[in-house]
């Protein structure tokens, strides 16, 4: 399931935040990684930005503080070393963060974590950030400065912050003395954090490496990056392989049903007064020329695990009908994917036929060979199959009929035709491409078979191409000519 995160343009222009929205839709597209909320799709209206990103409907880390009460060492070492891995990925796309803590970090369903809103992150490929920016108290020296110039050195300091917070319910630089802005500011250039006696030797080691003000002398910037936070000894024990394919058992199994979307840039508490008398102009409009994206790979995985889920749900429900149907008549189901073991894809679709003058589309149930097309009226029909052999050159081409996209195939050199049809454009790309691999392998075989016979060649070199990945596809069109 995704989330869609709404803007307003209108409270953007009043907080003079367009910047931060642009910046926001350009940093997510960069980055693809489990411990980062991905965006699959952007776009707008005349007044909303749209995002559409991985639903996290866990809460954040700074309500489940609040609610929980300050972390153990082992839950802390759990959510550090997803950060790690997350940061890892931004720093190694040329991004630094600029705004880790608790908030900005969101659970999904399960408890793992991803780092959220990267509305104040900065690509710093072609010049260093300098600007002072972030949330007090978690900010790093450096950028607090302002006018000195930094990288990814601002993260891991920030990343020491936030651990320091679970731990201990606050910020190493917030205390009962330094409660403003200015205070906190002055305490994270001045003081030095004293680590508690409850911490562990490893955990004050870490702490203290990540909390260094000089940022050469940082954790994670001293030359090796995400490296030297990993072999700290509080992480001795962690498989770095586990965390990565988030294998470990998260600490905290959140509440179901609880979802933050907190704005990054908290425009969500204006009142609508606030935005009646503004208007969004052309030069307006304009900031958000380029703002509309599609992240192919994500959606192109969305897509396809929608699909297969509705394909798969409606096979369970044909195939149960169909042994109900071979129950009452006293034979075996019969199952297709035994019966064609070596069929590149199999499903239903429509074919062209019925009486010349007045041709009708029929449900028919194909399976692709790679010497043959068979049909039949369904998938009990064993035995009783049309079959279409690639004996000879055959034409495969993608064509219009009766306004609907077809796929035309038709021996060359004979009158007969055939036309196909399947209902949705994914299992139509999918048979088309099939087809068209099938008929040029079986004619490279037709030319090149007999000579490898008669010197003895092995005839494997000649196999599908596509013949790999075929258990993916064949699960595909068994949608019983049902659109998805």
């Amino acid at each position: 399931m995704l989330a869609m995160k709404l803007l307003d343009k209108k409270r953007i222009k009043v907080k003079k935040g367009e910047y931060l929205a642009v910046n926001e839709r350009n940093m997510l597209a960069k980055v693809d990684s489990p411990f980062v909320v991905n965006l699959y799709y952007a776009f707008q209206t005349p007044e909303k930005l749209c995002f559409i990103l991985d639903l996290m409907n866990g809460g954040d880390l700074h309500y489940h503080l609040t609610q929980h009460g300050v972390f153990s060492e082992n839950e802390v070492r759990f959510y550090s070393a997803e950060l790690v891995l997350g940061l890892e990925h931004i720093h190694r796309q040329n991004i630094v963060y600029r705004d880790l803590k608790p908030s900005n970090i969101l659970l999904d369903e399960q408890g793992h974590i991803r780092i959220s809103d990267l509305g104040l992150a900065c690509e710093f490929t072609k010049h260093q950030p300098s600007s002072s920016v972030g949330t007090h108290g978690y900010m790093a020296p450096e950028v607090i400065k302002k006018g000195v110039q930094y990288t990814f050195t601002a993260d891991w300091f920030s990343l020491g912050c936030v651990l320091y917070k679970l731990l201990k319910g606050h910020s190493p630089f917030r205390s009962s003395n330094a409660k403003s802005k200015e205070e906190i500011d002055h305490q994270t250039l001045n003081k030095e954090v004293q680590m508690s006696a409850s911490f562990s030797p490893e955990l004050s080691q870490l702490l203290t490496g990540l909390l260094q003000k000089d940022p050469g002398q940082r954790f994670g910037c001293r030359g090796r990056g995400s490296e030297e936070v990993k072999e700290c000894t509080f992480f001795g024990n962690t498989n770095w392989d586990d965390v990565l394919a988030r294998k470990l058992e998260p600490p905290l199994e959140p509440p179901r049903g609880e979802v933050n979307a907190a704005d990054a840039f908290d425009i969500g508490s204006f009142d609508e007064d606030d935005t009646k008398k503004i208007r969004l102009s052309d030069t307006d409009q304009r900031i958000y020329k380029n703002f509309s994206l599609v992240v192919q790979d994500r959606w192109q995985a969305e897509m396809m695990e929608g699909i297969f889920a509705n394909v798969n749900s409606e096979r369970d429900r044909l195939e149960e009908r169909e042994r109900q149907k071979c129950h009452r008549a006293g034979v075996d189901y019969y199952n297709p994917d035994l019966h064609h073991r070596d069929s590149l894809i199999q499903g239903y679709g429509h074919k062209l036929g019925g009486m010349s003058l007045l041709p009708q589309w029929q449900k028919r149930f194909f399976v692709l060979y790679p010497n043959r097309l068979e049909w039949s009226d369904n998938i009990l029909s064993i035995g009783k199959a049309n079959v279409l052999a690639f004996d000879s050159s055959v034409l495969v081409e993608e064509k219009e009929n009766r306004g609907l996209n077809c796929i035309r195939v038709q021996p060359v050199g004979s009158k007969k035709e055939y036309w196909l049809r399947f209902e949705s454009a994914l299992e139509h790309e999918i048979w088309l491409d099939y087809l068209k691999q099938s008929v040029i392998k079986s004619e490279a075989l037709l030319t090149a078979g007999p000579k490898m016979m008669r010197d003895g060649s092995s005839l494997s070199s000649l196999q599908h191409p596509r013949r790999q990945p075929l258990h993916v596809a064949k699960s595909l069109p068994l949608s019983d000519g049902k659109s998805t």
